[in-house]
């Protein structure tokens, strides 16, 4: 029989992760970090044999440290999350969080820009999830678009193209016109045509990208001053100085203020910055 105690522990650490979920989709990394630390110091130590709550958290922590550039934080905990998941989970339940655990390993070696690493754990991903959710074609979209950034760091241009495209059309069907998931995807597809030499396709969807990432995530959200960013590169190529100059200028500060002076994404910003001076 499960105590009172025990119930409302688990209602308290569902809450923290509902909310960290929320804090991450507002771009509040360290607030996130903060209910997610609070809600496995709930579960207590594992002792070698660690709940599924424990794997899912570590793997929500994870993504949070990844933002936050910690990375040897964030490749510990998905590491621990994969070592404990054939005898902690079964099933379907295990074939999810081996999808999530290989696309958040993919990404992370896409981060450190370790291409050939990234590769294998992304297409694990999209297997584990066409397993375990066939029918889901969002879910498996949003691995596609992990592979194909991938595959666009190795220079397989063509078929990371062939996979935005394909993930476009279902995010289109799925949420309409305008989302942060297809905002995300034509920044990708941009970066595709900017590097195969489509630069006026790419200024166009940079742009539209940036329009629609405001529009969803708010003007300070540290995504948006990853596409402000993105154009500012593409506008600097072309010579146009002034316009690239304050681009960079945007996404340093805002990038600088949420995430901090020494963040990865701030430090490859300023350093774009300085080049242009």
């Amino acid at each position: 029989m499960v105590s009172v105690d025990s119930e409302r522990a688990a209602g308290r650490i569902e809450a923290l992760r509902k909310r960290a979920a929320l804090l991450v989709d507002r771009g509040e990394f360290q607030l996130a970090e903060r209910e997610l630390l609070r809600a496995l110091k709930l579960l207590g130590p594992h002792r070698r044999r660690p709940t599924p709550q424990h794997l899912s958290s570590w793997n929500e922590l994870g993504i949070v440290y990844k933002y936050l550039g910690k990375f040897g934080k964030a490749r510990k905990l998905y590491r621990s999350a994969l070592f404990y998941c054939d005898s902690c989970l079964k099933g379907s339940a295990r074939c999810d969080l081996l999808a999530n655990l290989y696309h958040n390993l993919g990404g992370l070696e896409h981060s450190l820009r370790r291409f050939r690493r990234a590769e294998p754990y992304a297409r694990k991903s999209v297997k584990w999830r066409l397993r375990v959710r066939p029918r889901d074609m969002v879910a498996i979209a949003a691995d596609r678009v992990a592979l194909a950034a991938v595959l666009d760091g190795l220079g397989k241009f063509e078929e990371s193209r062939r996979l935005y495209i394909g993930a476009l059309r279902v995010y289109r069907r799925a949420f309409g016109a305008s989302h942060r998931e297809i905002a995300l995807v034509l920044n990708n597809l941009a970066a595709v045509y900017q590097r195969t030499g489509r630069v006026k396709r790419a200024e166009k969807m940079y742009r539209t990208a940036l329009a629609m990432k405001i529009k969803t995530l708010g003007a300070g959200h540290p995504d948006v001053a990853v596409t402000s960013n993105n154009l500012g590169m593409l506008l600097a190529e072309q010579g146009r100085v002034g316009e690239a100059r304050r681009r960079f200028e945007r996404a340093w500060k805002l990038l600088r203020k949420r995430l901090g002076p020494n963040h990865p994404n701030t430090l490859a910003v300023r350093k774009n910055l300085e080049r242009l001076k």
